[in-house]
């Protein structure tokens, strides 16, 4: 019986030590990825390549809407092959617009993927680096709105360090 209860007793201590030893610690890597300098310049990237495909968006458009109101003007007047032409014309061009709004869209997006994936892997890897060298069992990312449990450490600072900023 004696044997049992040190037996229990020797269980619960180490349970309750291993517990402790557990250390919590949060971060915003949302927030550190924002204020990381090479941030600024590929968004700048990003804009400078988004305001190229804007402006051949636009001369586009411009395009589509002179051809339409040309129709608009002169389509009653047309006999029925140039009407159904030009009709086709305005159709290819309508379509031809949507098509590269897609287009521009997958792009930009995948050109910021292509930005910034290097820079989400380095705050990954100080956020790793920073747990491993102040003992955190658990890092939790606040910038995802997972719960995070208050009383841990908020290791944003480190992270900045550990990546030179």
């Amino acid at each position: 019986m004696t044997k049992q209860i040190l037996t229990t007793v020797v269980l619960v201590l180490g349970l309750l030590s291993s517990a402790s030893a557990q250390k919590f610690g949060h971060v915003s890597a949302q927030d550190i990825l924002m204020s990381m300098p090479e941030r600024d310049a590929a968004q700048a990237t990003i804009e400078a390549q988004a305001a190229e495909y804007e402006s051949e968006m636009m001369r586009m458009q411009q395009d589509l809407q002179l051809k339409f109101g040309e129709y608009q003007e002169k389509g009653e007047t047309w006999p029925a092959a140039i009407r159904q032409q030009k009709e086709r014309e305005l159709q290819a061009l309508d379509q031809g617009l949507q098509e590269f709004g897609a287009t521009v869209q997958n792009e930009l997006a995948t050109l910021e993927q292509t930005l910034l994936l290097p820079m989400i892997e380095r705050v990954q890897e100080a956020i790793n680096a920073v747990g491993s060298e102040n003992g955190f069992t658990y890092i939790f990312d606040a910038s995802t709105g997972a719960t995070v449990y208050n009383g841990g450490d908020d290791v944003s600072a480190l992270v900045k360090a550990k990546l030179g900023m």
